[in-house]
């Protein structure tokens, strides 16, 4: 009886199967192949898997015509499986039927918690494939690092990794159990688990500058950007491409892009991909630039984020190369993408699913924003990146966001609470510094070098912007007394007559190098106090000098030299509560410069002859000198001549005097014709001092006594 029920339940199964298995075209007329597969279904039942039935088919269809390589012998996506009646090799059918009714089977019992490479792993172990595979030796460690890549990134195996896995399997096996892995495989293949903090990553950077000015998560790890690559592509299309571009970018329509291919450069997209360093695409430009395949579909595909014809991704990047690359594709072609502001509020663009509150910020920095997501075969996202620049019209700031496992979308409701708070934090009059360099240097003895490759762009005054793709200059100077190399971060303008040279850069690179150059031995909360100051004049220092709308670098200003080493990193952040109390300060007493000197109470005296002092003054004689301190607490020299009386301010006159500080005294030598000037210490007559700022310190006082002690107590 026993034996009965055994048959007749063996029979029902094979029914069953043959009915749960649908044959197309010339496979209909193979009935060996129908019972290979009633035999396989039965066989996955046993185990426990979930198979198809009468009522939920799986159709196989012959792969005559349909989209599969030269060497693939079959192929499956749910409910379907192709099929080569006649495949090359030395396996037959009834293999590869096996193998891809394994993923059905699979699909329909775990549900896509199985890694890819464990479903392959399970279908290459139950199909017999490993029948024709010898007893493997040791498998060396460049061919597991090969495997490991292509899982990482989720590329088709191709011969040389499919052997790989099979040696894995003949040596370690596979468990009969569904949904079950090899530790041992595992093992060896799996990375190792992402920390919590790393499966968000952000970065902020200066656009002027391309310093990180935050950032969070993993920043050394590369991995593909997908869609964001359409940034780069966009700016690098030659002519005018019209306000429909960016409605493309935001959609992240590839088929539109495409359509602009004629019109791709191919050595501006080179460019603008080496801020992120060397990869396989920049090597593979170079190759074909001048030639015909630059402009192939398919590697224009790749130009735009999609996997080459191996399933892989020629570029990939960490987040802060990956920010500099968008950085300059924003300074390189700014008319592009101001219309991707409309990325979250227009129908059918990528963010316009994710919720209303998180959307809501980008609407509030009028920022620009695209994303860019790589899947994996199922369409499920292996990691996800978000960029977003604001304002839309000039971006000041650049963020890049990075979720591991998420689509760049979902990158959205994090990223929006970092955005409320990085916009607090680096509010737009903020920042960026316009400083003239080697103002105090004949214009024969600096020269000016990229630090990596950059581009120029000549305004309608005639003035011409460089911009290096990495943000760095260096500037070597032969002036005596100069020092000999600086580098400086950010965006170099050249006059007309290349006699003016002005940088634009980010607040806090401007604060840390004025802070080097005026007071580096201060610490603690009197290197708060000084920052604020610095920082606070920065804030307001287009005024100094109109003509060139930025401040100086010499003491008139500040003093200015960059950084000694192209390495040099950032020292600090400047207290955001500090600049509000300046505000405050400069508005009681109406001030618009906060002045500071080095300070001390070393005395110094100058003696001018009357005819010298009368040449420097520009005048044929200078019958009196007289200095006033004026409401404000600054203090203003009085120049009379013969023709009329002039107003300086006392710092200015100092420096054409060549003094060390605003002098306290000022006496004429009648018997000697001579003017004898006094003071003490170095630098401005008002303000912060370097010396007395430490003092305090010392003292107890916090960075807010300091500057109140500083500018109110005057």
């Amino acid at each position: 009886m026993i034996s009965f029920l055994r048959s007749v339940f063996k029979t029902a199964v094979l029914f069953e199967a043959g009915a749960a298995i649908i044959f197309f075209g010339s496979l209909i007329h193979d009935p060996q192949i129908e019972q290979y597969g009633a035999e396989a279904l039965q066989e996955l039942q046993s185990r426990g898997y979930r198979v198809p039935t009468n009522s939920d088919p799986v159709r196989v269809y012959p792969a005559e015509g349909q989209h599969l390589k030269p060497l693939e012998a079959g192929g499956w996506r749910p409910g379907v499986v192709l099929l080569r009646p006649n495949p090359l090799g030395t396996a037959d059918p009834k293999t590869y039927l096996r193998h891809e009714l394994m993923h059905e089977s699979s699909f329909r019992t775990c549900e896509g918690r199985l890694p890819l490479w464990a479903e392959e792993a399970a279908a290459i172990d139950f199909s017999g494939e490993l029948a024709g595979v010898a007893q493997p030796g040791e498998i060396s460690t460049s061919e597991l690092e090969r495997l490991r890549e292509k899982i990482r990134i989720g590329a088709p195996f191709d011969a040389g990794t499919w052997l790989t896995l099979k040696k894995l399997i003949t040596t370690y096996g596979w468990p009969r159990e569904p949904c079950a892995i090899s530790k041992e495989i595992q093992k060896l293949l799996s990375p190792p688990p992402v920390p919590r903090e790393a499966i968000f990553s952000a970065v902020l950077i200066s656009v002027a500058s391309g310093q990180v000015l935050e950032s969070g998560g993993d920043l050394q790890s590369r991995f593909p950007p997908g869609s964001l690559l359409k940034i780069p592509y966009a700016a690098s299309l030659s002519g005018q491409q019209g306000e429909t571009l960016a409605g493309e970018l935001a959609k992240s329509d590839t088929g539109k892009l495409l359509e602009r291919k004629s019109h791709f450069d191919p050595a501006a997209f080179s460019l603008l991909l080496s801020a992120a360093g060397d990869s396989i695409l920049l090597r593979g430009l170079q190759e074909r630039l001048g030639t015909e395949g630059v402009r192939d579909e398919k590697f224009v595909g790749v130009c735009l984020g999609e996997r080459d014809e191996e399933g892989a991704f020629p570029f990939q990047a960490n987040l802060p190369d990956l920010a500099l690359v968008m950085r300059a594709s924003l300074l390189y072609s700014p008319d592009a993408f101001p219309g991707l502001s409309s990325n979250g509020f227009t129908v059918g663009t990528t963010l316009y699913r994710e919720p209303l509150p998180a959307r809501k910020i980008l609407n509030v920095l009028h920022a620009i924003a695209k994303t860019g997501t790589v899947s994996d075969e199922r369409g499920k996202p292996l990691v996800g990146h978000l960029m977003v620049a604001w304002p839309a019209e000039g971006p000041k700031f650049l963020a890049v966001f990075r979720t591991i496992g998420g689509s760049g979308a979902s990158n959205l409701r994090r990223a929006s609470q970092l955005l409320e708070k990085w916009s607090t934090c680096h509010p737009d009059r903020e920042a960026n510094v316009r400083v003239a360099l080697m103002t105090l240097t004949p214009r024969d003895s600096w020269e000016v070098f990229n630090a990596c490759p950059g581009f120029d762009k000549t305004g309608p005054d005639g003035w011409k912007r460089q911009v290096s793709t990495c943000g760095k200059f260096r500037i070597l100077c032969s002036a005596r007394g100069s020092r000999t190399e600086r580098f400086v971060s950010g965006i170099l303008e050249v006059s007309p007559d290349h006699s003016k040279l002005v940088l634009e850069t980010d607040l806090e690179s401007y604060v840390d190098a004025v802070l080097s150059s005026e007071a580096q031995d201060l610490r603690g909360e009197a290197a708060e106090a000084m920052r604020a100051a610095i920082a606070w004049n920065a804030i307001h220092g287009r005024l100094r000098h109109p003509e060139t709308r930025s401040v100086c670098d010499s003491t008139h200003c500040m003093v200015f030299m960059g950084a000694g080493s192209e390495s040099s990193k950032r020292s600090g952040k400047t207290r955001p509560e500090l600049i509000r109390l300046l505000d405050e300060i400069a508005a009681e007493r109406r001030l618009d410069w906060l002045p500071f000197s080095k300070g001390g109470a070393e005395a110094w005296e100058v003696r001018i002859p009357g005819p010298e002092a009368a040449r420097i003054a520009g005048e044929p004689a200078l019958l009196d000198i007289r200095r006033e301190r004026i409401r404000s607490g600054a203090v203003s020299i009085h120049l009379y001549y013969e023709a009329g009386e002039e107003e300086v301010p006392c710092d200015i006159f100092r420096l054409r005097m060549r003094m060390r500080s605003c002098p306290e005294g000022i006496v004429y030598n009648a018997d000697n014709n001579e003017w004898i000037f006094r003071g003490t210490g170095e630098g401005h007559g008002l303000g912060l001092s370097v010396e007395r700022t430490g003092e305090l310190a010392k003292a107890g006082f916090s960075a807010a006594q300091i500057l109140k002690n500083a500018y109110l107590a005057q």
